[in-house]
């Protein structure tokens, strides 16, 4: 009865409109899965494609770089896969869900019969004309597991400092123990190590990257320029998706409050409750979910009627929405596109322009254009 209240009074508020000026214009061909993008300059970016390729990509000569590497990427089923990446100064990081192998000595034998582990990690290498060379690992999530769901993981860097989401891997209420990096927003320096100032630094059984806590499954992470703030978006169960903020040791409280979700049998979790004293409130949520995926705050002149807005995709519901940030708070959802696909990332160049990806094994990348 509870989770029905919260669904009610939640529709009650929540209002969306449809924007009709709107289209997407395909700008590049015959991409496999593509997961995350980075631009270098208003032509060129990098992309990765799920199957476990690093490319960069001129949109405008069509030139497609394939960057070798040798990142142990499990092979993409379902969610696995290359993941994001980030680039800055001279250097990309890339996170992907890491093959650990196992340790059990008749699996080189009978492999269907094994558990393959898998992690979380991320590497830095350095781009040299035109080469990218010294891709290493620089994180991996601890602990190690089997199972196939909810990596995370989106990067972004404030400050020369690196910000990355880490997904609970199904594993529930751990998330709610510093010990382990499951379900958490980690922090580290470009080199892989905690800065000495992360909230649980200072704890000796702690892992000195996390640096928050309490989430399920963060797919996207933008830094807000206005108020030098990081915003992250984060997949609730059968409900509950929400946009909320990266603060310095808190917990958003997953699976002790679900934000309004329930599970996909429809029973509840905890004790019902969407929020509880003590945690953080996410600022905007979505019920029934929609699967939100990446964002950006845009900041261009393209399109000045989307100045300052959150520009966010979506997988489930196959929308681009925006929404209105002001004073902390989110408001007047719209929706720009929908019904082209699974949206996995949206990013911005430095002219204002807006390109987007779908999450299919025949993708490409897409400019947002006015019809």
């Amino acid at each position: 009865m509870r989770i029905l209240i919260t669904i009610l009074i939640y529709s009650l508020f929540i209002s969306i409109s449809y924007a009709s000026e709107y289209k997407l214009e395909k700008v590049i061909d015959n991409l496999t899965k593509p997961w995350g993008m980075s631009f270098i300059n208003d032509n060129e970016l990098f992309l990765t494609q799920k199957t476990g390729e690093i490319l960069k990509i001129n949109l405008k000569t069509k030139e497609v770089i394939n960057f070798e590497h040798n990142l142990k990427v499990v092979q993409p089923h379902w969610q696995a896969g290359m993941l994001d990446i980030l680039y800055s100064n001279e250097e990309i990081f890339v996170s992907y869900t890491e093959d650990i192998g196992n340790d059990k000595k008749w699996c080189k034998w009978f492999s269907s019969w094994c558990d393959s582990y898998t992690s979380t990690s991320i590497a830095r290498g350095l781009i040299q004309d035109n080469e990218l060379v010294s891709l290493n690992n620089i994180f991996q999530s601890q602990p190690p597991l089997a199972d196939n769901i909810h990596w995370g993981s989106r990067l972004m860097i404030k400050d020369d400092l690196l910000y990355a989401s880490v997904g609970e891997r199904a594993q529930g209420s751990v998330t709610q123990d510093p010990t382990n990096h499951i379900g958490k927003i980690i922090r580290i320096n470009r080199d892989g190590s905690a800065p000495k100032d992360n909230p649980y630094s200072s704890e000796p059984n702690w892992l000195p990257e996390v640096f928050q806590v309490g989430l399920r499954n963060p797919q996207g992470m933008a830094l807000n320029s206005n108020d030098s703030s990081i915003y992250i978006t984060n997949h609730g169960p059968k409900g509950g998706d929400f946009f909320g903020e990266v603060v310095k040791g808190t917990n958003y409280g997953w699976m002790d409050v679900a934000w309004g979700g329930t599970n996909y049998d429809g029973s509840i979790i905890g004790d019902g409750s969407a929020w509880k004293e003590g945690l953080l409130k996410p600022i905007y949520r979505w019920i029934p979910s929609i699967a939100v995926s990446d964002m950006v705050f845009y900041k261009g002149n393209i399109f000045p009627e989307l100045k300052d807005k959150v520009i966010l995709t979506s997988l489930k519901a196959q929308r681009l929405i925006s929404l209105d940030f002001n004073d902390g708070k989110a408001s007047n959802e719209t929706v720009l596109i929908e019904g082209m696909g699974r949206l996995r990332d949206v990013e911005q160049n430095d002219s204002g322009e807006i390109f987007v990806i779908i999450d299919d094994n025949n993708s490409g990348i897409w400019k947002l254009v006015k019809k």
